[in-house]
Protein backbone atom coordinates (compact mmCIF):
# COMPACT_ATOMS: atom_id res chain seq x y z
CA UNK A 1 0.00 0.00 0.00
CA UNK A 2 1.30 3.69 -0.92
CA UNK A 3 1.87 5.74 2.06
CA UNK A 4 -0.26 9.55 2.58
CA UNK A 5 2.04 12.27 2.36
CA UNK A 6 1.41 13.91 5.30
CA UNK A 7 3.06 17.97 5.37
CA UNK A 8 2.74 19.16 8.50
CA UNK A 9 3.47 23.39 8.15
CA UNK A 10 4.12 24.90 11.69
CA UNK A 11 6.24 27.74 12.59
CA UNK A 12 6.38 25.90 16.38
CA UNK A 13 9.03 22.94 16.81
CA UNK A 14 7.13 21.78 19.81
CA UNK A 15 3.90 21.09 17.19
CA UNK A 16 5.92 19.68 14.43
CA UNK A 17 7.43 17.49 16.70
CA UNK A 18 4.32 16.34 18.37
CA UNK A 19 2.81 15.94 14.77
CA UNK A 20 5.32 13.87 13.84
CA UNK A 21 5.15 11.47 17.27
CA UNK A 22 1.44 10.50 17.23
CA UNK A 23 1.36 9.64 13.89
CA UNK A 24 4.60 7.87 13.53
CA UNK A 25 3.53 5.93 16.98
CA UNK A 26 -0.11 5.63 16.36
CA UNK A 27 0.20 4.54 12.32
CA UNK A 28 2.63 3.58 9.73
CA UNK A 29 0.43 4.40 6.92
CA UNK A 30 1.64 8.12 6.81
CA UNK A 31 5.05 9.62 5.03
CA UNK A 32 5.34 12.97 7.19
CA UNK A 33 7.14 15.88 5.74
CA UNK A 34 7.70 19.09 8.22
CA UNK A 35 8.46 22.98 7.40
CA UNK A 36 8.29 25.91 9.86
CA UNK A 37 6.70 28.65 7.05
CA UNK A 38 4.11 28.75 4.19
CA UNK A 39 7.11 29.74 1.71
CA UNK A 40 9.06 26.19 2.69
CA UNK A 41 6.16 24.09 2.22
CA UNK A 42 5.49 25.79 -1.38
CA UNK A 43 9.31 25.05 -1.82
CA UNK A 44 8.78 21.46 -1.39
CA UNK A 45 5.85 21.13 -3.24
CA UNK A 46 7.26 22.23 -6.28
CA UNK A 47 9.26 19.03 -6.29
CA UNK A 48 6.74 16.57 -3.94
CA UNK A 49 3.44 15.90 -3.95
CA UNK A 50 1.29 15.87 -0.87
CA UNK A 51 -1.90 14.40 0.15
CA UNK A 52 -2.94 16.39 3.13
CA UNK A 53 -1.06 19.32 4.40
CA UNK A 54 -1.94 20.28 7.88
CA UNK A 55 -1.14 24.27 8.44
CA UNK A 56 -1.25 26.66 11.04
CA UNK A 57 -2.14 30.27 10.22
CA UNK A 58 -0.26 32.71 12.28
CA UNK A 59 3.10 32.47 11.17
CA UNK A 60 5.94 34.60 9.84
CA UNK A 61 5.84 35.68 6.27
CA UNK A 62 3.39 34.05 3.86
CA UNK A 63 0.18 33.32 6.31
CA UNK A 64 -1.64 30.45 6.55
CA UNK A 65 -4.75 31.86 4.65
CA UNK A 66 -2.33 32.72 1.65
CA UNK A 67 -0.74 29.35 1.34
CA UNK A 68 -4.24 27.42 1.32
CA UNK A 69 -5.03 29.55 -1.71
CA UNK A 70 -1.66 28.65 -2.88
CA UNK A 71 -1.52 25.08 -2.11
CA UNK A 72 -4.95 25.19 -4.08
CA UNK A 73 -4.27 26.32 -7.12
CA UNK A 74 -0.83 24.12 -6.64
CA UNK A 75 -2.92 21.31 -6.23
CA UNK A 76 -6.46 21.41 -6.01
CA UNK A 77 -7.14 17.43 -4.67
CA UNK A 78 -4.43 18.24 -1.52
CA UNK A 79 -6.69 17.55 1.87
CA UNK A 80 -5.62 21.35 3.76
CA UNK A 81 -6.60 21.02 7.65
CA UNK A 82 -5.77 24.17 9.31
CA UNK A 83 -4.33 23.54 12.77
CA UNK A 84 -4.49 27.54 14.65
CA UNK A 85 -4.36 29.19 17.98
CA UNK A 86 -6.55 31.85 16.97
CA UNK A 87 -9.48 30.32 16.27
CA UNK A 88 -12.42 32.37 15.64
CA UNK A 89 -15.75 31.56 13.63
CA UNK A 90 -14.76 34.60 11.03
CA UNK A 91 -10.85 32.88 10.28
CA UNK A 92 -12.47 29.73 10.34
CA UNK A 93 -15.23 30.29 7.57
CA UNK A 94 -12.09 32.53 5.57
CA UNK A 95 -10.33 29.04 5.89
CA UNK A 96 -13.03 27.16 4.33
CA UNK A 97 -13.65 29.31 1.60
CA UNK A 98 -10.22 29.30 0.77
CA UNK A 99 -10.03 25.39 0.84
CA UNK A 100 -9.69 24.39 3.67
CA UNK A 101 -10.91 20.61 4.10
CA UNK A 102 -10.92 21.06 8.32
CA UNK A 103 -10.08 23.49 10.82
CA UNK A 104 -9.10 22.09 14.35
CA UNK A 105 -7.93 24.98 16.98
CA UNK A 106 -4.74 24.93 19.28
CA UNK A 107 -4.73 23.48 21.75
CA UNK A 108 -5.19 20.32 20.55
CA UNK A 109 -4.39 16.47 22.35
CA UNK A 110 -2.45 14.23 19.88
CA UNK A 111 -5.73 11.70 19.42
CA UNK A 112 -7.70 15.14 18.12
CA UNK A 113 -5.41 15.65 15.40
CA UNK A 114 -4.75 12.45 14.65
CA UNK A 115 -8.60 11.31 14.63
CA UNK A 116 -8.84 14.63 12.15
CA UNK A 117 -6.20 13.18 9.64
CA UNK A 118 -7.80 9.92 9.94
CA UNK A 119 -11.17 10.62 9.46
CA UNK A 120 -10.63 12.30 5.85
CA UNK A 121 -7.94 10.07 4.99
CA UNK A 122 -10.25 7.17 5.30
CA UNK A 123 -12.48 9.02 3.76
CA UNK A 124 -10.61 9.77 0.45
CA UNK A 125 -8.02 6.93 0.80
CA UNK A 126 -9.99 4.14 2.22
CA UNK A 127 -9.21 2.01 5.64
CA UNK A 128 -5.84 0.90 6.03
Amino acid sequence: MNKIKLLIVDDEIVVQRSCVDVFTEKSDRYDILTVSSGEQALKVMQSDHFDIILTDLKMPGLSGLDLISSIKKLSPNTIVIVITGYSTVKTAVEAMKLGADDFLPKPFTADEVFSAVEKIADKVFGKE
